[in-house]
């Protein structure tokens, strides 16, 4: 019932996450091939790649089919990759490969796990998790130099990997805040400051994704425009700081009697808008009848009565968001002409009215 910051953020992960996944699988079997016919196809190659290879691309064919949720997609990556990693770490530490050689090119897939982290988690948690990974690497790292004190250019190579990870997970770090902020600042630009509900810039967006969806796939959605009755006289009686906690009050109680799919904006002034989606427009009616009276069941504020006046109107094919708003308009106008303390229904003259 309420937007959900950045939306087109996680659209974009979901394009990104649907190429992404392929390249790693590509990766994944390229490096198996290769090891195979140079002869250094370790243990941890053998049995991980082949298992990355099929996962990453088991998942981009269910992220396709939108049966599995980025969250899972990113949860898995993160494991498999974190397994492999370290995996491979410490086989080529144990074995001496590391000191001889210093780290292959399947190491550059290593950072991988902290943008995964940030993403999939609280800020917090992820460098939690990331300096936990990175301590685990680094003492791989060290066991083998210990046990395999390496040449010069090895040991360059293993001090570059370290300390080039550490500047990544700092620089990660401070990215990470900064999207914070954005996230709060996005939140902020969207929500009505006095009642806390969606702003009617927040709402824009979801009444376009909205008219998207009916029109791709002919789903069926309302709009529900609720004018607070005599709104100016109980400012004039009872002052604004009252008026605002009236505001407040009804802002509530249509947000807690809400189903979980609808949106309730503060559209302006004393008027509120609410998006049902997937309802037609019986429903509608019904959905109208029942915040209206929660509305009106009981006073506010102490003991000041108070009543909606709601028009409702009902996607159409060919509709436009103007159109549709205008008929709930033209409705809500009509619901306070005939004495306000009521519904009414759009009319449409003709189907291909609008």
């Amino acid at each position: 019932m309420s937007l959900e910051p950045l939306s087109s953020f996680n659209a974009s992960r979901r394009r990104n996450e649907l190429w992404l996944l392929p390249l790693g699988a590509l990766a994944s079997g390229v490096a198996y091939v290769l090891s195979v016919v140079n002869g250094t196809l370790n243990p941890v190659d053998a049995a991980l790649s082949p298992l990355l290879f099929v996962g990453f691309l088991l998942m981009a064919l269910l992220l396709w089919l939108h049966r599995i949720s980025i969250a899972t997609v990113e949860l898995v990556a993160v494991v498999l990759l974190l397994v492999y990693n370290l995996g491979n770490l410490y086989y080529v530490g144990l074995s001496g490969e590391l000191s001889r050689v210093g780290f292959s090119a399947s190491a550059l897939w290593s950072t991988i796990i902290y943008p995964l982290a940030f993403l999939l988690l609280s800020r917090e948690k992820a460098m939690r998790v990331s300096v936990a990974y990175y301590v685990a690497g680094l003492l791989g790292g060290l066991v083998s130099v210990l046990l395999h004190p390496p040449n010069m250019s090895a040991l360059n190579s293993i001090a570059q990997f370290y300390l080039a990870n550490l500047a990544f997970l700092a620089l990660l770090n401070v990215y990470a805040q900064l999207r914070e902020n954005m996230l709060i600042m996005e939140q902020l630009a969207h929500t009505d400051h006095l009642t806390r509900l969606t702003n009617r810039r927040g709402l824009e967006p979801l009444l376009k994704q909205e008219l998207q969806r009916a029109e791709r796939y002919g789903l069926p959605f309302a709009v529900l425009l609720a004018d607070l009755d005599h709104f100016k006289g109980i400012n004039d009686r009872h002052g604004h700081a009252i008026g605002d906690q009236v505001l407040r009050e009804v802002a509530l109680r249509l947000d807690h009697n809400l189903r979980q799919a609808d949106t309730v904006a503060r559209w302006g002034g004393e008027e509120f808008l609410i998006l049902a989606p997937t309802t037609d427009l019986a429903q509608a009616e019904q959905l109208a009848a029942r915040l209206a009276e929660m509305v009106r069941a009981e006073p506010v504020v102490g003991n000041i009565p108070v009543t909606l006046s709601i028009g409702v109107s009902c996607y159409r094919a060919g509709d436009s968001l103007e159109s549709l708003l205008q008929r709930a308009d033209k409705a809500l106008y009509r619901a306070k002409a005939l004495g306000r303390n009521r519904l009414e229904l759009e009319i449409v003259s003709s189907p291909a009215a609008k």
